[in-house]
């Protein structure tokens, strides 16, 4: 398919293409798969005031006067007299603590694996406290609810463009076991979680409803049976682990309300930190990681939102891959691209993703260029 930014004709042919999957069900052997991926640019059309990678990662070392390690970890490597880590530098600090971590054989005389994972959980809880610092994370209230007192009408766009899937879904005859779109995201925050509740609004905790690759012990101090049973088992995986996620050594735990300094210090998030070589080992990925790339696997259109598909994200973009093994696998497969950089780039390296696309011309590219909040203001409109 040619490249073209004709806005209009991509959210045209979203609509058409959706309504024509949803009409003819008996062609198929099973209902559509729709899956966002989302990225950076997913978060910050819900909020504007979300911080972008080069915002969130470049840091003052002012902000690390109370983390004892980090500062260590700093002198050692000849960095103490820096005053700001840009966000290269940023990846190429959590470079150098992997390569410590997975190489002792290459491990600096002052460091041994207690110092440097403090100093890992030292990096999560300053990242969590930036996001924080930067705009609201949307923590439950004490009736475990996002909602707050009032949407944006941009806010109000977004949603309004998953409760029309689910409309459409209910018509085609698709039960609430049986849900037509899924989620992939890189991003930390409860955005997903924040929509959904919105779209499901007489069924909160919107989290006791969702399918995240791994099952926790605990949610918000609850056991999942003191939650509402799960009648609907959307799939919605943080890729790069979210700020919700706490490892234990049951396995994990999802804690959605607000915690002090102190208890994120205590217990820091589950986040895979930018770094040269990312760094995927931890149990939590090893059981998401084979769930995202069935879901892939079963997509007919994927949807990707603000993620610029960068060539550090190495092991990430393979999963991406998994949409389409081979050519054969891509046939009626679509891909939609809503982002604002430069369509080249954004195309490039979609086509490197999927090196067989040119010659094949599957799966069928889409591209709308601008926000995702302005790509839902049309398609509800459509």
């Amino acid at each position: 398919m040619p490249f073209s930014d004709d806005n209009a004709a991509t959210v045209q042919a979203f609509i058409e293409l959706l309504d024509g999957m949803l009409d003819d069900p008996l062609d198929r052997r099973r209902p559509p798969v729709v899956t966002f991926w989302c990225g950076a640019g997913f978060s910050k059309a819900w909020d504007p005031s979300s911080p972008t990678d080069g915002d969130l990662f470049a840091i003052d070392l002012d902000d690390i006067h109370d983390f004892p390690n980090l500062q260590h970890v700093l002198h050692v490597i000849g960095w103490a007299d820096y005053r700001r880590l840009n966000f290269e530098q940023f990846k190429n600090l959590r470079y150098v603590l992997d390569m410590q971590v997975r190489y002792p054989d290459i491990r600096n005389r002052y460091f041994d694996i207690q110092n440097l994972k403090l100093s890992i959980s030292e990096l999560r809880t300053l990242i969590m406290r930036r996001f924080q610092a930067a705009c609201d994370v949307q923590n439950v209230d004490d009736d475990l609810r996002f909602t707050t007192e009032r949407d944006s009408v941009d806010q109000q766009n977004i949603t309004a463009l998953f409760a029309l899937l689910e409309q459409r879904a209910r018509h085609a005859g698709l039960d609430a076991n049986c849900p037509l779109y899924h989620f992939l995201t890189t991003n930390y925050d409860f955005t997903i979680e924040s929509i959904l509740e919105r779209v499901h609004a007489h069924s909160a905790p919107v989290f006791g409803r969702l399918y995240r690759g791994v099952t926790p012990s605990r949610i918000c101090g609850s056991t999942i049976w003191e939650h509402l049973p799960r009648t609907v088992d959307r799939t919605v995986i943080k890729i790069n682990g979210g700020f919700e996620i706490l490892p234990t050594l049951e396995g994990f735990e999802f804690e959605y309300r607000a915690r002090s300094d102190r208890a994120i210090r205590e217990a820091p998030p589950l986040l895979i930190l930018p770094s040269q070589v990312q760094d995927y080992d931890e149990p939590y990925f090893h059981q998401v990681f084979p769930k995202a790339v069935r879901l892939l696997r079963e997509t007919d259109v994927l949807v990707i939102v603000g993620y610029s598909m960068p060539p550090e994200d190495a092991l990430i973009r393979f999963i991406l891959r998994q949409l389409a093994e081979s050519p054969s696998d891509a046939r009626g497969k679509h891909v939609f691209v809503i982002d604002t950089k430069n369509h080249d780039i954004i195309k490039s390296r979609l086509e490197e993703v999927f090196f067989y696309l040119p010659s094949v011309g599957w799966p069928r590219e889409h591209y709308f260029s601008g926000r995702f909040e302005e790509f839902c203001r049309r398609a509800v409109t459509q």
